[in-house]
């Protein structure tokens, strides 16, 4: 028999404490990775210099950053909606928090390219 041990794949937890609970951003579920994967390069394709005006772009960035937040914590903390974000969490929260959640997924991206360089893509037939 063999075992593969798939755990020892996990990284180094990394915990937010946050609203009374400890939050692991060291990785991203499987379950949400798409929903977050689409708020971060919603992220970054942001104007950088609008963003700092402090104006309509500055107001679409912290909403993005609510729902990325919120989208990372309501898969185990149901209660953690945009709106709890909203009432219990200050600009400098999110942006750490948010900023944590980039880090988990870039990272986990990362863990993804060795393994896809071993496969080789299937070669068409001719009809």
């Amino acid at each position: 028999m063999v075992v593969e041990d798939l755990d020892i794949l996990r990284p180094t937890p990394r915990i937010v404490h946050l609203g009374g609970k400890d939050i692991d951003v060291s990785f991203i579920p499987c379950g949400i990775t798409f929903e977050v994967d689409k708020l971060v390069r919603s992220l970054a394709t942001l104007d950088i210099k609008k963003v700092q005006e402090e104006g309509e772009e500055t107001k679409r960035a912290m909403d993005i950053s609510i729902d990325l937040c919120a989208a990372f914590c309501m898969f185990r903390y149901p209660e953690f909606t945009p709106e709890w974000f909203r009432g219990n969490v200050d600009v400098k929260q999110i942006e750490r928090f948010a900023n944590a959640i980039k880090e988990a997924l870039m990272k986990a991206y990362e863990g993804v390219q060795p393994d896809l360089k071993n496969v080789e893509a299937p070669k068409r037939k001719k009809k």
